[in-house]
């Protein structure tokens, strides 16, 4: 007959092989032989906790702990467990304590300093992130969160030298990449990497919108006023048969633009910003692709397109402007924001310490005569508030062409790329 230490053994590898069904039962053997042994009811709070029963989970983290108090990376995780149910205090009390008992690990300084910038100590939670760099193996999270927050209370040599430090403890990580040319006084890159754009928003997608909000966030209604303005049908059909919403995000733009429109595709490159965007249950189809990429594969297929700070990410708008040319049928139209310069520049675009390219409206005119577009106006506008102050920003609505044709309605779809269409009802 296997002893508890086998089955124990058994139960964490068929864990790991996701056999969660086979975990379970070992676990539950070993507990019937062990009621208290630490790793059995660490691997079934795990397995209760993710399965949906989140209490029953975080019932069994507690007796774990309360057999093994010394294991810092549990109480890490039952930390996590405390603050995704909304327990913000027993959350801050399991942070720290890990930080007590194993303060090598990075992730407990981490987390317990995102706790405290939570609650509004600012003060606190800059320790405890610069303890979470300080430590053997910090992790990226702390790098820029650390950065992030210099940046926001307006200490930008602190921020710089952070963003410093990480990219030489990091040299291949394309956020710290970036970061570190946004405050260096050297060449800035065209644009942003793929790499960087997909972490930065597979990172922030479970709080974006709350973080947007907070912020005063005005980019998706400025768009979709525009777009609808842009439009002079009087009927009560839709204006527009085919709308592309590109770098969609979490599908702010989609609820706003769903009526204007029989058909609503979204494009960005964070599945993680994707999967909120489809709950909201109003685009007909989203792709996880490049956003200039997606664009080529689908000539002629739409009929206008919008795009809410999401060319911040680019320095020279050559690329994009001519894939949404290509893109647009005929007197096609393109409506998006991008960020102003604080002050006058001689640059035509610069790469900003936030990591997001500024374009100044010179530049705007002549790259969107360069790409084909007729500028039906460039008007500054407040996008959001940052550090205190307003951003502001460009909100350009520009058509592919200033001839007069019947394009509504009548332009028939072009097959691209495989794609997914949620399941929704038109409105």
């Amino acid at each position: 007959m296997p002893t508890a230490a086998e089955h124990l053994h058994n139960a964490i590898a068929a864990h790991n092989a996701g056999r969660l069904t086979e975990a379970e039962v070992g676990y539950s053997r070993v507990l019937r032989r062990q009621p208290n042994e630490a790793r059995a009811l660490y691997g079934l709070g795990l397995l209760s906790y993710h399965s949906g029963s989140r209490d029953k989970g975080i019932q069994y983290l507690v007796r774990s702990l309360q057999s093994a108090p010394r294991n810092g990376r549990a109480w890490i995780t039952l930390g996590s467990m405390y603050s995704e149910t909304g327990k913000a205090p027993e959350a801050l009390a399991a942070y720290r304590r890990a930080t007590q008992v194993a303060p090598e690990l990075a992730d407990g300084w981490y987390n317990l300093g995102i706790c405290l910038k939570r609650e509004g100590d600012f003060d606190g939670a800059a320790q405890q992130l610069r303890r979470a760099t300080a430590c053997p193996s910090p992790s990226s999270h702390a790098y820029e969160a650390l950065s992030a927050l210099y940046y926001e209370r307006g200490q930008l040599q602190e921020a710089a030298q952070t963003v410093a430090d990480w990219a030489l403890r990091e040299p291949g990580n394309p956020t710290a990449i970036h970061m570190a040319a946004a405050v260096s006084s050297g060449p800035a890159p065209p644009r942003a990497s793929d790499a960087h754009v997909r972490n930065l928003f597979d990172a922030f997608a479970d709080g974006f919108d709350r973080n947007l909000q907070e912020l005063k966030y005005q980019a998706p209604q400025l768009v979709a006023s525009a777009l609808r303005a842009s439009s002079s049908a009087a009927s009560a059909a839709p204006p527009f048969d085919t709308v592309l919403d590109a770098g969609c995000g979490t599908g702010l733009c989609g609820p706003l633009v769903r009526n204007l429109c029989r058909t609503l595709v979204g494009v960005d490159l964070s599945t993680k910003m994707l999967a909120h965007a489809q709950r909201r249950n109003c685009y007909d189809e989203l792709q996880t692709a490049e956003l200039g990429a997606f664009m080529r594969t689908r000539p002629r297929a739409f009929d206008a397109i919008v795009c809410a700070d999401t060319l911040v990410y680019f320095g020279d708008l050559a690329e994009p402007l001519a894939a949404a040319h290509a893109a647009l049928r005929e007197a096609g139209v393109f409506v998006f924001t991008v960020e102003a310069p604080a002050e006058a520049v001689e640059a035509e675009h610069r790469l900003e310490m936030s990591g997001r390219y500024s374009h100044s409206e010179g530049y705007l005119r002549r790259i969107l005569g360069e790409s084909g577009f007729d500028i039906a106006s460039i008007a500054r506008k407040k996008l959001r508030e940052e550090r205190a102050a307003d951003v502001e920003g460009y909100l350009v609505v520009a058509d592919k062409s200033s001839t007069s044709v019947s394009w509504r309605h009548s332009t028939p779809r072009v097959a691209g790329l495989r794609y997914h269409r949620p399941n929704r009802r038109k409105p």
